[in-house]
């Protein structure tokens, strides 16, 4: 009997070497920034983007940032101020505790997949398996180098968050100030490698718009 994927609300018909990729098991998924706006907070509100989270950041540590949204600078001048990584993190923690996805995002845990990579700090993904009753793999997160181990493609998916993960890890040290972007290739090589492997071998589905610089620089490295 043919195994047919259900439509998720606005995903449209795919094609058709994609669908047999997918229903295979073999296809890639890789998700983006973006994927926020179907992602929503304790409050119904959906994630914000960068510019969006430079500005809370800078409201609530009364940071002056005249005017500019850069994430990473905002971040940097916080994480030198307050003498550490801490305070920030628990500020990211609390921001994005207990989202919940959307239908279509809840549509992606149905299927059976290669592995997920993701440039997301977000538990997005892994909250769509948790309310999904009928899941047919297991996530298995990793974010850095020492967390990638034997997968069972059978009942395991890994997925690898490229710049760090909030939640369902002991280190929740995430890319986002501008010295991370200098110094996240020795901790994340594997991810980045593995991922370079998935392009040239598997079909990928992106869903997000365009890939960080971050993850551009990685995948342009030797």
């Amino acid at each position: 009997m043919a195994t047919t994927i259900p439509t998720s609300p606005s995903v449209p018909n795919l094609p058709f070497e994609l669908r047999q990729a997918i229903e295979s098991g073999e296809c890639v998924l890789f998700i983006g920034a973006g994927v926020g706006g179907s992602l929503f907070d304790k409050n119904n509100t959906t994630l914000p983007n960068a510019a969006q989270l430079a500005t809370e950041i800078a409201v609530f540590f009364g940071i002056d940032a005249e005017g500019s949204t850069d994430l990473a600078k905002i971040s940097q001048v916080v994480e030198i101020r307050k003498r550490g990584r801490k305070e920030l993190n628990a500020f990211l923690q609390k921001r994005f505790a207990d989202i919940t996805p959307n239908d279509d995002v809840r549509w992606l845990s149905t299927r059976p997949w290669r592995a997920i990579f993701t440039t997301n700090y977000d538990n997005g993904v892994e909250r769509a398996y948790e309310l999904n009753p009928n899941t047919i793999q297991n996530p298995v997160v990793a974010t850095v180098t020492a967390d990638v181990g034997t997968i069972n493609p059978m009942i395991e998916v890994p997925i690898y968050h490229l710049h760090g993960a909030l939640f369902g890890v002991h280190d929740p040290h995430v890319i986002i100030t501008e010295n991370d972007y200098g110094t996240f290739q020795e901790r994340r090589k594997m991810l980045f490698d593995l991922l370079k492997k998935e392009l040239l071998t598997s079909t990928i589905l992106y869903i997000g718009s365009l890939p960080s610089k971050l993850a551009r620089s990685g995948l342009d490295r030797d």
